[in-house]
């Protein structure tokens, strides 16, 4: 995994932003180094290679942010259509007869207990600790479904069951998506690129324009590192909201 999901978020900003600016003043010193070189004054206005690499690099950033998002935008639906599959089997365990009705909906607190425990902290504890119960909870459903005098009943049982289970493997993968390194590695050069030719552009105008520049790479570290923050479900500030088992728990009491 990159270093961009490794680091501290903090620590990736400080790098990103010191990166981008030490970009900009090379391009600035390189271009003012070539016309003394010279001997020459460049009056030759550059803006529209300013404009052209900045707007590729706008076009990037939209390309990689929408992949992040896209990303966020599934584990959230998962963790709705998880919650609705756990509540679907409550509802069918409360027709069961009563000590298959305790037995299964005893192991399905706890799954549900132990599912937002791994939402919260993805451990390997709280992974063993999910294995566990849906054996538990799969040996519960089997039991019913050997004594059930209604063999639709639990066979509506161990669907909603087995579904829960596919959703919490399908969420596992969910969080190891990220966007590929290659994508933000090609992103992170083209961004200290663009640095530099705004660093160049600057010098031909005779003069660095320090906060004009530095208010550009300010945002654009910004706009990376909200990528970044977005495509961190383990880790970062925007997360996926467990609100829907939360929900869940609180009405099964």
């Amino acid at each position: 995994m990159s270093w961009l999901y490794t680091l501290p978020l903090g620590v990736i900003v400080l790098a990103i932003l010191v990166a981008l600016l030490a970009a900009a003043a090379l391009g600035y010193r390189g271009h003012r180094w070539l016309l003394e070189r010279r001997g020459e004054t460049d009056t030759e206005s550059h803006d529209h290679l300013l404009a052209a690499v900045l707007g590729l690099l706008a076009l990037l950033l939209g390309f990689t942010f929408s992949l992040s998002l896209n990303r966020y935008e599934s584990r959230r639906e998962l963790v709705v259509q998880e919650a609705n599959a756990l509540g679907t089997a409550w509802l069918r365990a409360q027709l069961l007869d009563p000590s298959n009705r305790t037995n299964v909906s005893g192991v399905l607190r706890d799954y549900l207990d132990v599912r937002l425990a791994w939402s919260e902290a993805d451990t390997p504890e709280t992974a063993a600790r999910t294995d566990e119960l849906e054996q538990k909870l799969w040996d519960a459903t089997g039991q019913a479904l050997r004594s059930d005098p209604s063999p639709l009943l639990s066979r509506a049982l161990m669907d909603s069951v087995n579904e829960s289970f596919d959703l919490a493997t399908t969420r596992a993968a969910a969080r190891s998506a990220h966007v590929p390194d290659r994508v933000l590695n090609v992103l992170l050069l083209y961004a200290l690129l663009s640095a530099a030719m705004l660093g160049y552009t600057s010098a031909a105008k005779g003069k660095p324009q320090r906060l004009a520049t530095s208010a550009v790479l300010v945002l654009l570290t910004l706009a990376m590192v909200m990528i970044l923050d977005i495509d961190r479900p383990r880790s970062g500030a925007i997360t996926v909201t467990q609100q829907p088992l939360e929900d869940l728990k609180r009405s099964w009491r």
